[in-house]
């Protein structure tokens, strides 16, 4: 009996061993199975931890290069290298470049975790072309007794001369024009994006010529994305619907008169197409494709222009055309009227459908000259154009010279306007009776400078709705920060300057002072002008300013010495003068040292 139960004893202590040796092997599957499903989860959670913390210090580094963003546009002390912290985080700065362009790099830090940011930071700045000593529109110049220009003249007007009025370079004097009321497209509803994306690339508007008559120009309401280059305008006939596969006439979309708010940008050719009344003609937009750097032409969906349809093509010589719906906004001007240098001394070469009484030094170029001024040109005297001297080539029948695109934009106006906006407004009229800083600003009043001997310092761009005063010895110059830029005042009233008001770029070669108005008192009438019925009137030398009265007409007073002048019209009162300084060639435009930084570049780096 004791043998029987040990023997059942033991089959259950192996039993209950093999029971447990499951339960064992259970657990550990168990466990295997628990270990494989959390670990990974943990890995996870680790791995999204870290990415938090990661994330964090990349937000951190981006906090700190607005930190130094800030800093720089405001003008506020910061070093070449300094520390970002808060709640126990760091952005660790370095700040490198000078003059128009700085190279912002922080590296944030959380935990351990590190992410690095650079951004380029650069200085806006407009470019404009002043390659001539005095630009004028179509009222052209009226020159007194002894006045000079030294440089070279392109007017979209005559040039009217007194006795020994002298120009020292080339005198260009292109044929007059006119907009036609009927032949345009002038409401903007809608952007049409030109060259982003493949195969909307070129794009084309139809117009009917109302009348037979040189092209003188186009303008567009245009505006851009990025940097796109200049590109060309083309003039085409029509074919069959679309435009033709040659073009009639090129011209050049400049790409610094373009800015990235809408504005009426002007292109002018080369040689003026003749247009024939009731024949369709198309402007061809010449885009490159390029998804960073492209243009928008306005577009009015409504087919406000009943005589024009839009298209566009992945190459407009080669390639089918597509309709668009509506029309894109453009206006055209055709040329007018007769071209005259009459009673002007001119240095080098003249250009013009008609030269008068004039005294020609160089070559001329003519559809009809008088017999005085051609036989000056054929014995001319060193008296007159000085040694070593050489007689002149006539040029019978030359065509006239094409009209030329004014140096600054409209599009570039209503963009500074904008630059000052943004500075804040003073109410009412300004008067600066202390040495001052201003800018960005907008005066909704005048800006009166009639207290003695004071001095503007110009640090952003100012905006006059009324009426700029100069006098008694005033001084206004940009802030030395502009370095090798210039900067502006623009107003919508008159420019009075006397009583040896002084004026000044950065100090910095090529940096000089721009005053604009863009009224439009042309010398026809009073009301609201200066007293010589102009825009802007100057009394005393003003070396080192460019005066832009693009709608008016600026005065220039007895013995005043200007560097550049450029005007709808211009009068030089007797012994004026005009020096034309050969940086103005390249010359830049900033919205201010402190405004005018832009962000041109922003990435994460290693």
């Amino acid at each position: 009996m004791k043998i029987q139960n040990s023997k059942f004893m033991a089959q259950n202590f192996r039993k209950g061993q093999a029971v447990i040796m499951v339960v064992i092997f259970f657990l550990f599957i168990s466990l295997s199975l628990i270990f494989s499903t959390v670990s990974p989860a943990l890995k996870n959670l680790k791995i999204s931890h870290d990415l938090t913390k990661a994330k964090i210090s990349y937000f951190f580094a981006e906090s700190g290069v607005e930190d130094a963003i800030y800093r720089i546009k405001n003008n506020f002390p910061y070093s070449a290298s300094y520390d970002f912290t808060a709640d126990g985080m760091k952005s660790s700065m370095t700040i490198s470049g000078s003059g128009n362009a700085k190279v912002i790099e922080a590296k944030g830090e959380n935990n351990y975790n590190f992410r690095k940011v650079r951004v380029n930071l650069d200085i806006a700045t407009t470019e404009a072309d002043f390659f001539y000593g005095v630009q004028v529109g179509a009222g052209g110049i009226e020159m007194g007794q002894s006045s000079n220009i030294t440089g070279s003249v392109y007017s979209n007007g005559s040039i009217m001369g007194a006795n020994d009025a002298k120009v020292s370079g080339d005198a260009i004097v292109a044929g007059h024009s006119y907009e036609s009321a009927q032949t345009r497209s002038i409401v903007c509803l809608q952007d049409q994006i030109v060259g982003k994306t493949n195969p909307q690339i070129d794009f084309a508007q139809s117009f009917v010529a109302t009348t037979s008559a040189p092209l003188a120009k186009i303008s567009l309401y245009i505006k851009k994305t990025g940097s796109p280059n200049n590109r060309e305008i083309r003039i085409t006939a029509d074919s069959g619907g679309s435009p033709g596969s040659n073009d009639i006439a090129e011209g050049d979309l400049i790409s610094s008169l373009v800015t990235t708010s809408y504005g009426w940008v002007d292109i002018t050719f080369n040689s003026p197409p003749l247009l024939v009344a009731g024949n369709t003609y198309w402007i061809i937009l010449d885009a490159a494709q390029d998804s960073n750097d492209y243009w928008k032409w306005c577009r009015d969906p409504d087919n406000g222009y009943a005589s024009g349809v839009a298209k566009y093509s992945q190459d407009w010589n080669n390639d089918p055309w597509t309709q668009i719906v509506g029309d894109l906004n453009f206006k055209t001007y055709f040329g007018a009227g007769v071209s005259l240098i009459d009673g002007v001394i001119v240095k080098g070469d003249a250009k013009a459908n008609s030269i008068a009484n004039s005294k020609i030094c160089g070559d001329a170029y003519y559809q009809s000259i008088d017999s005085g001024s051609l036989n000056f040109l054929n014995s001319p005297t060193s008296q007159t154009c000085g040694t070593p001297l050489t007689n002149g080539t006539a040029h019978p029948g030359a065509s006239d010279p094409p009209l030329q695109n004014m140096p600054i934009s409209q599009s570039n106006i209503d963009r500074w306007k904008a630059d000052a906006q943004a500075g804040g407004q003073i109410a009412g009229n300004y008067s600066v009776t202390s040495n001052i800083s201003l800018g960005p600003k907008e005066i909704l009043g005048d800006l009166v400078m009639s207290s003695a001997n004071k001095t503007l310092t110009v640090t952003g761009t100012i905006y006059v709705h009324g009426n700029m005063d100069i006098q008694n010895g005033s001084t206004i110059k940009c802030d030395p920060l502009y370095g090798v830029n210039s900067c502006i005042i623009v107003t919508d009233g008159w420019i009075h300057a006397e009583n040896n008001g002084t004026f000044s770029g950065s100090g910095s070669t090529g940096s000089f002072l721009l005053i604009l108005t863009t009224l439009a008192c042309d010398g026809s009438f009073s009301t609201g002008c200066t007293h010589h019925n102009g825009a802007a009137d100057v009394h005393n030398n003003a070396t080192g300013v460019i005066f832009y009265a693009q709608n008016g007409k600026i005065n220039l007073h007895n013995g005043v010495n200007v560097t550049e002048v450029t005007a709808y019209k211009i009068s030089l009162d007797n012994n004026a003068v005009i020096t034309y300084d050969q940086g103005l060639s390249n010359a830049k435009f900033s919205a201010g040292p402190t405004a005018g930084w832009a962000v041109s570049n922003w990435q994460e780096f290693k």
